[in-house]
This record gives C-alpha cells, sequence and structure tokens, in this order.
C-alpha cells in the first residue's frame, strides 16, 4: 500500500487565487502569495478540489459514497465533523524553482502580471460607469503538492487508500479548473500524478 502520492497541477492559463486584499492603485484583488512573496494553491483548496473530483466520480459508480467519507470526512448525524484519511500539503513550485526564485528576488516580477477587465451594457454596448476593474493574476507555472494520510490501521482505512491509489490518477483527470473565474478561462488545469523524484530538489 503506498503512503504518500504526489500531485503535478500544470496551470496552462493565467489564475488567480484571491488574498482578499485591495492593492489600491495597483490592483483591485491581490493574488494570495506566501512569505516569499511566492504564489501557491492552499492544501485546503486542493483538498476540495480533490473530493469534488472524487465525489463526481462517485456519483459516476467509479467508487463507493462510503471511500469519499472515509477519505475526505464528514458531518456525522450529531453535527460533529469526522476527519478524513487523508492530509495534504499547499500545492508550491518545484523546489529547485523555489530556491531560485528566492535567491534571485527580481524574478518574483515575472510570476504576475495586472488584467483589467470592464462590465459592457448589452443594450448599448458601452462599459457601464465605474465597472473598471483590475485583478493581479498569476501566469502559467508548475505546483506540486503531496497527500498523505493519518490512520491506515483499520481494515476500512486500508481499502478506501488502496481504492484512492488504484483511482488517484483518472479521477484527477476530472479536474478542469482552480481558482476565480474558472469558467471565463482562468485557472485551466491539468493534474496528474508525479513521482517523488519529479518533486526532489
Amino acid at each position: 500500500m503506498t503512503s504518500e502520492f504526489f500531485l503535478k497541477f500544470d496551470l496552462h492559463t493565467d489564475w488567480h487565487i484571491g488574498d482578499g486584499k485591495n492593492a489600491g492603485a495597483y490592483a483591485d484583488a491581490l493574488t494570495l502569495k506566501d512569505a516569499k512573496g511566492l504564489p501557491y494553491l492552499p492544501g485546503k483548496s486542493v483538498k476540495g478540489l480533490l473530493r469534488e473530483a472524487f465525489t463526481l466520480a462517485s456519483e459516476n459508480n467509479w467508487l463507493n459514497p462510503n471511500t469519499v467519507e472515509l477519505l475526505f470526512g464528514c458531518e456525522g448525524d450529531s453535527g460533529i465533523a469526522q476527519q478524513g484519511l487523508i492530509e495534504v500539503t499547499s500545492a508550491e513550485l518545484h523546489p529547485s524553482e523555489y530556491a531560485f526564485i528566492t535567491q534571485h528576488p527580481h524574478a518574483k516580477s515575472k510570476l504576475y502580471r495586472t488584467i483589467a477587465s470592464t462590465s459592457i451594457d448589452h443594450t448599448t454596448g458601452v462599459a457601464k460607469d465605474g465597472s473598471l476593474r483590475s485583478t493581479e493574476v498569476t501566469v502559467p507555472m508548475s505546483l506540486y503538492s503531496k497527500v498523505t494520510f493519518r490512520d491506515c490501521s483499520s481494515t476500512d482505512a486500508r481499502e478506501a487508500i488502496e481504492k484512492l491509489g488504484a483511482l488517484i490518477g483518472d479521477v484527477c483527470t476530472l479536474i478542469f479548473g482552480i481558482g476565480a473565474k474558472r469558467h471565463r478561462g482562468f485557472g485551466n488545469v491539468t493534474v496528474s500524478l508525479c513521482s517523488d523524484s519529479e518533486v526532489a530538489a
């Protein structure tokens, strides 16, 4: 039984995970960055994407719904949430890229750009007053995340993890987008399994 899996997120388009802050004259919405100013996809978001994909797979009879609950947790009858087996790290740049950019801070500026958008009045074909917005986005790149497990002791846990191991490569193909404006061409992504050697620095 595999004790951990590595996921690769290949971003094909600009993407935006908001940090909830306004940058004044620079942009109306900033992208989320870590303490060193580099982009990442939070572990909570990675887990949410995986859960969505596994739920969709379950709805199409690829696996039992109980397996989804075992892996990702659920809210019990008493309203108390039960933790799932899966633990997921944030998806980050490859260690070698991360090291290079932190050693060459000027390279950070190449990771982001600002785009402007406006809302058009469909009756007049003219931009609506006050609708111009600017958003900081992150350029296409690859990010990596690790999936591990909290507990492998019970028979149900081992069976659920083995089911995940058998299906995760296929289920990840059900993830098509991340972040804001996914239905407007942002955050187009391909998610795949990768080896630990590929993630090694």
